[in-house]
């Protein structure tokens, strides 16, 4: 997939989640979490020994339910400590698409921002995601989840699990 599509499918899934919240009519969500992460041998080989092997990020979600079995999510993931290749503290904006309540599956794209990055933004990267919602109070869930994140569609089909990451988010329904 070309960067101009790759770009094009992240404006894509933006305009999706931007124009169902207008509609206003669905469940609206906020999530604080963090999510360990683990880097792949091939990025340490590329970029050395300032790159940490794993790490932990936090995170900020806003999800809309524009239909009960419906998730469109928007993130903030802040790495202190640098991902990706990057070496310094990095940001990385991502959009799902999710489908399923409790138990629950979806696809994403984001792209990370960092100083250390010669334009200060990565490519984009690709992400799916299965989950599960497990409810603690009558507004606050437990959402954990399971990540695989990829620079190309054409890696799906050659999965490799060090490439697999683990996410805990409390959301709080508005």
């Amino acid at each position: 997939m070309s960067r101009t599509s790759s770009l094009t499918l992240v404006a894509a899934i933006l305009l999706v989640a931007f124009a169902s919240t207008a509609a206003g009519a669905g469940e609206h969500r906020l999530g604080f979490g963090l999510h360990y992460w683990r880097t792949i041998d091939e990025i340490k080989k590329s970029y050395g020994d300032g790159i940490d092997d794993n790490g932990l990020s936090q995170l900020f979600s806003y999800q809309y339910l524009p239909k009960p079995f419906v998730k469109i999510e928007a993130t903030v993931e802040y790495f202190p400590d640098g991902f990706g290749g990057a070496t310094g503290s990095a940001y990385s904006p991502q959009v799902f698409l999710l489908v399923g309540r409790g138990l629950y599956g979806g696809v994403g794209a984001g792209l990370t921002r960092s100083s250390s990055f010669r334009n200060d933004w990565s490519d984009p990267y690709y992400a799916v995601r299965l989950g599960y919602e497990l409810p603690l109070l009558p507004r606050i869930d437990l959402d954990l989840n399971a990540n695989y994140r990829f620079d190309a569609w054409s890696e799906l089909e050659g999965f490799n699990s060090k490439v697999l990451t683990l996410g805990a988010v409390l959301r709080l329904t508005l």
